[in-house]
């Protein structure tokens, strides 16, 4: 056990796993636009953020008060990464971020209100870092990459959503962990 402790944080130390994808160089429309859909930590993140949702909110007022609640974290990371600039935690709790949401939806089933509700202000929190981690690359202003990031977010978040909402087990966890630990190997 305490080898798997070690080698997890191992892969939690590597470096640059936001920075290993484009929509980097320009912080344009298309560029906010394409970049969740091409950082596959992005796209798992927020995929899974959606099948989240999907699985522990019945009403679509609920499903849009998470999802507002999700981008707001997100853009404010962005703008607190591009206010405050580099920080060594980014990098760690986006990975941790991945694992996090994976929790979530394995707490998704339980009959605790408390869980539930603990694994979405988690998993909403740690959607702040996917934001910081641009807002730190940005020159100048990211206004226009912010709206572009905005719309495929949303677009990512309602697709997962939708297939949470046709699965909806508890077995969707492994699978969002397994991507996050081959996004890890990969990288």
């Amino acid at each position: 056990m305490k080898t798997q402790f070690a080698a997890l944080i191992a892969l939690l130390a590597t470096p640059s796993l936001a920075l290993a994808h484009p929509g980097h160089e320009h912080h344009s429309f298309s560029s906010g636009l394409v970049h969740p859909v091409t950082g596959v930590d992005h796209l798992i993140m927020l995929i899974a953020f959606g099948l989240l949702i999907g699985c522990v909110a019945v009403v679509n007022k609920q499903k849009i008060a998470l999802m507002s609640g999700g981008i707001a974290s997100l853009m404010l990371g962005l703008f607190a990464g591009q206010w405050f600039g580099f920080s060594t935690i980014v990098e760690p709790a986006i990975i941790a971020s991945l694992f996090v949401v994976s929790l979530g939806l394995w707490q998704a089933f339980s009959p605790s209100t408390t869980r539930v509700n603990m694994a979405l202000a988690a998993s909403i929190a740690m959607l702040f870092f996917h934001g910081y981690a641009h807002g730190v690359e940005a020159t100048g202003s990211v206004s226009q990459f912010a709206v572009g990031m905005l719309i495929s977010a949303t677009v990512l978040m309602v697709a997962g959503s939708a297939a949470g909402q046709l699965v909806r087990s508890k077995w969707l966890s492994v699978g969002v962990a397994s991507a996050s630990v081959l996004l890890l190997l990969a990288s």
